[in-house]
Order: C-alpha cells, then structure tokens, then sequence
C-alpha cells in the first residue's frame, strides 16, 4: 500500500494529512511534522493511535516511509507532554489576524508571551522543541551554524537578536562576536534572557516599544537576526513591517545583513516572497536568499537581505 493510501486507510483526518505525508516523504523534518501534527490533533493519544494506524497499514516496501514514521512516534513517545505544552501556548499566543490598531496589537503580544513565558521558556520561543531545552539547544545550534557559514557571526561583529525571547540566540552568538543586543517587547522574556546571557559581558538585552528600533544608532550593527518575530509584525499591519525593515536599514552598516527566520505564519510562501522582495528593493536591500529550508531539524523559512554599500 503507497503512504498515501495507508495515511487514507488509517483514517487520518484531513488537517493531518499534509505535514503526515511530507514527513513520509522526506520533504519535512521530523520535529516539524510532529509540530503541525500536534497543532492539529485532538489530543496526544489519538495522534499516537493514528500513527500506529498508519504504521500497520505502510506497506511492506515502504522502507524509507517507515523508518521517518517510526522516528515521528519515537519522538512523540519521548516527549509525552508535547501535546499538552503546545496547546497551552497556542491558547496564549494566537497566529491569527490581531485585533486592534498597531500599539495595541504589540501590547498584546508582549502579554501573551510574557504568559508563554511562564508555561514554558522554551516552548513559548519554539513549540518545535515541545518544551525540551535539549532539542531546543541542537535547533539553535544549527542555526548558528549556518550564520557561521554564511559569514555573518564575525568575530569583530556587532548582532541584532530582535525579539529575542529568552535569549537562546544571544547566549548561543555571544562567542563568535564582539557584541550581542537583543531587544524584546515581553517583559518576562527579557527577564529570561537577562538571567540565561549573565554570563557573557557582552551581551546586553533590553525591553523594546516594538514600534521600531529606537536606541540603536545609525550604522552600528553588522547582522540582524529575527527568528520567528516577523510573523508577529506581519500579524500587526504592514505598516509595522515596513518601518522595521526601514529601520533594519538605518541601524545596519553598508553591506550589513539582516536573516529573517519565518517571514509570517500566513501559509503563502509565494506572498512572503513576493513581500521581502518588494520591501528589500524599496528600502535598500539586496534579497540574496528568499525562503530557502536550510535547517534539517526545523522548516523555518530563511530571507537573507544584504543592506546595499
């Protein structure tokens, strides 16, 4: 029986199908799949009976399907609460259209995460890592890895972390540069990071407006990072995308990079590609990767803009 007729015989619901087969494909990495597929399902247990469905139904060729079947019920099986820790952090930050004007759709994303916060640090900053500071260590790692190998972790650099979180990203940056920022609008989340980046004296993290980039001067930052914070400025308006780009621009030196890390959570690849590139040309940027999948342990959608010389 192919994947796709054993994922339809296990009576898998439609929501669950795509992440489902793109996993059994290869085309997924496992955590994400479990993500999405957690996202969706009624509950952990029933997603472990679907998959265990799915596991009888495979047919006996299906080799290379099983064995990315049986590493998605390894991982669920060793993270038995992933079900329960997602659901509660979705319940406080939704990745649905935001009420409100602008500044109160930022003071409501700073609540909510600061109550993210408190459920889990690492969940809140990445519900692939299902709460685990392990799994969320190897993600940030490979990461910081390919900055390395894109040249933008140099060790006279001064790097942005924008929406910083509980500053996994700064404590990770902080031994390759001369200098890590990273600005926040949860107050809780800066807490977090102030605590977990105490070690390294050149790292400083602040509470931002998350209105735009004020009290950074002009052309004194070499990398911007913004892992999975675009998406919440995309959420508040375009207008809130635009000026953090514009001001992206103005706190970069010429040549500097800014790395989106998830552009939105809209689901429309083709729109955020057609977004940054629009934005990149009208504020001085070169788009030198647009929504790549580099990462082999998380689907995060990579922009690379250079700010022109």
């Amino acid at each position: 029986m192919t994947v796709d007729n054993a994922i339809r015989a296990a009576g898998c619901p439609d929501a669950l199908r795509p992440a489902l087969r793109d996993c059994l494909a290869g085309e997924l990495p496992v955590a994400s799949a479990l993500t999405r597929l957690l996202i969706q399902a009624e509950s952990g247990p029933a997603l472990a009976r679907l998959l265990g469905a799915v596991d009888k139904a495979l047919a006996a060729g299906e080799i290379a399907a099983r064995r990315r079947l049986q590493a998605l019920r390894r991982m669920q099986a060793e993270h038995p609460r992933a079900w329960e820790t997602i659901q509660a952090v979705l319940r406080e930050v939704r990745h649905d259209a935001v009420s409100g004007d602008e500044a109160q759709a930022v003071a409501a994303c700073a609540r909510a995460f600061d109550r993210a916060a408190g459920i889990s640090p690492e969940a809140s900053v990445a519900l692939h890592s299902f709460g685990d500071a392990g799994r969320l260590e190897l993600a940030t790692a490979e990461v910081v890895r390919r900055m390395a190998e894109w040249g933008l972790l140099q060790p006279e650099h001064t790097v942005l972390d924008l929406g910083c979180g509980i500053g996994r990203f700064a404590a990770a940056i902080a031994g390759c540069v001369r200098r890590v920022v990273g600005l926040d609008i949860s107050a809780r989340m800066v807490e977090e990071a102030q605590r977990r980046c105490a070690g390294w004296a050149n790292v400083e993290i602040r509470r931002s407006s998350g209105r735009d980039l004020a009290g950074i001067a002009d052309g004194t930052i070499d990398t911007i990072l913004a892992a999975d914070s675009f998406p919440y400025l995309v959420l508040a308006g375009p207008a809130l995308v635009r000026r953090h780009v514009e001001e992206a621009a103005r706190v970069l030196r010429p040549g500097g990079h800014l790395l989106i890390l998830n552009h939105s959570y809209r689901g429309d690849e083709v729109a955020d590609r057609r977004e940054l590139a629009e934005l990149a040309a009208a504020t001085g940027f070169r788009l030198r990767r647009a929504g790549t999948r580099p990462f082999a342990l998380w689907d995060g959608l990579v922009f690379h803009l250079v700010r022109g010389r």
